[in-house]
């Protein structure tokens, strides 16, 4: 399937939907740091949601990732191209350098997929727990406070 835009949050969203994995954009003018600033988590959700129903509409059928596992993949990949970025901008050793430049090459398309399709499906899931874990030990931790 070819990419394709829709518009998020009044900026443009490239995306490809295929079987079992959808592939976003996070390059040149559909980089996602502006789009989701300044709530990351909260539209990185709604965009999560956009995504899967986008996904439901095409292939009839719904995509077996949790919708706040994508939302941690897309959240991720675009900080991690913010930090390799602002880290490009310092004087690095060469070594540095490089690495940080492979790696920006691979925060360039955020591929969503399922674990039989995505290899790095369970690094995006244990982030999802960890993150929403952290998050419920701080909410109560301050509701107790109160």
């Amino acid at each position: 399937m070819k990419w394709q835009s829709i518009r998020f949050r009044g900026r443009w969203i490239r995306y490809r939907i295929e079987p079992q994995i959808i592939r976003v954009d996070n390059r040149g003018k559909y980089h996602l740091g502006a789009v989701l600033f300044p709530f990351p988590n909260r539209y990185s959700y709604q965009l999560a949601v956009l995504l899967k129903n986008k996904y439901q509409q095409r292939y009839k059928r719904s995509l077996f990732i949790q919708t706040s596992s994508i939302a941690t993949e897309i959240w991720g990949h675009t900080h991690l191209d913010i930090y390799y970025r602002i880290m490009l901008c310092l004087p690095l050793p060469k070594l540095l350098r490089r690495r940080y430049r492979e790696r920006l090459m691979s925060t360039g398309i955020i591929d969503i997929g399922v674990r039989a399709v995505d290899n790095n499906r369970i690094v995006w899931d244990i982030g999802n727990f960890l993150g929403g874990w952290l998050f419920y030990s701080i909410t109560r931790r301050n509701h107790h406070k109160r």
